[in-house]
């Protein structure tokens, strides 16, 4: 894989010792690349290609060995995948937490609507 891109660029999350070294065997590039493309998936909020390329690379894991130093540096880059789906769903969370909360207040507008004549509410919808 000459001229080969890295989708992925952040030194923090390459494990020490571990140098990419393609020519690995096609399988291991693969699977490198696989959990790269995921990454950056990641990083743009597609979530289902993130699924479908986990579920690629899976299938490949169980059907290959893996070079050891590829070991750990899948298992560095899972780990900051791990962290960044745990953020999305606390974002998720809390965007629920707020639409739950709107829902309330506006509830409570539709009930003090509800009470007054309807003239006044036609009044207040013009505004």
């Amino acid at each position: 894989m000459l001229g080969r891109i890295w989708l992925f660029r952040e030194q923090s999350l390459r494990p020490s010792g571990y140098k990419h070294r393609c020519p690995m065997s096609d399988v291991n590039c693969l699977l490198e690349q696989l959990t790269h493309d995921a990454i950056a998936a990641a990083r743009d909020g597609q979530w289902d290609r993130v699924i479908g390329l986990y579920d690629r690379r899976m299938t490949q894991l169980h059907l290959n060995p893996i070079a050891p130093g590829l070991t750990q540096a899948l298992v560095k880059w899972d780990q900051w995948l791990i962290a960044r789906v745990r953020d999305a769903q606390a974002a998720i969370q809390q965007n629920l937490l707020e639409i739950q909360d709107q829902r309330r207040k506006l509830e409570i507008l539709k009930r003090q609507w509800g009470g007054s004549s309807t003239a006044q509410s036609r009044h207040l919808l013009t505004i």
